[in-house]
């Protein structure tokens, strides 16, 4: 079997098909979305990473393109003893669209070929729209286990038989 390195550069550069990723600004997924890097770029794709400034990944060896950067970071972070995610993620969504959908378009205007697939993060739904309006095929990557996600399937059955939320909480 070949190494990484060779498949690499047995590919020349003006072949290389561009994969975009853009990972949610946390430690567990930015981990896993660029070990997906690494693979890829091992078989000859080039990267093309976009990312929150707040928490952005290393830059090594991949084009690093900023989303949002007039966001202010504490509009997206989990704030309070509570920390609530799920509000976070909403606002990621809401308000990281709009700059994603004009940095993506600037990245598609510079490349000569369309790029092969968009890998994003299954929190960034917002960022998935974006992708299918401006015709760019997509990948979600979920970087959660199996058990979560079952968790999460379970959510909207819990709270149909009022097991969630508990008394004194939000409704569901």
């Amino acid at each position: 079997m070949a190494s990484a390195g060779k498949v690499a550069a047995a590919i020349p550069c003006g072949a290389c098909r561009r994969v975009l990723m853009f990972p949610l600004p946390f430690q567990g997924h930015i981990n896993p979305m660029m070990q997906l890097a690494d693979v890829l770029h091992s078989r000859g794709f080039d990267i093309t990473v976009f990312h929150v400034a707040f928490n952005a990944p290393d830059p090594a060896g991949y084009r690093f393109v900023p989303v949002g950067t007039g966001v202010p970071s504490g509009d997206l972070l989990p704030t309070g003893s509570n920390a609530d995610f799920a509000g976070a993620l909403l606002r990621m969504n809401e308000r990281l669209q709009a700059p994603f959908e004009d940095i993506l378009r600037e990245v598609l205007e510079e490349e000569e070929r369309p790029p092969a697939c968009l890998v994003v993060d299954s929190n960034f739904r917002g960022m998935q729209l974006v992708a299918e309006r401006l015709g760019v095929p997509t990948l979600v990557l979920r970087t959660g286990g199996a058990a979560c996600l079952v968790a999460y399937m379970a959510f909207p059955a819990l709270c149909d038989k009022g097991v969630l939320p508990p008394q004194g909480t939000p409704n569901c």
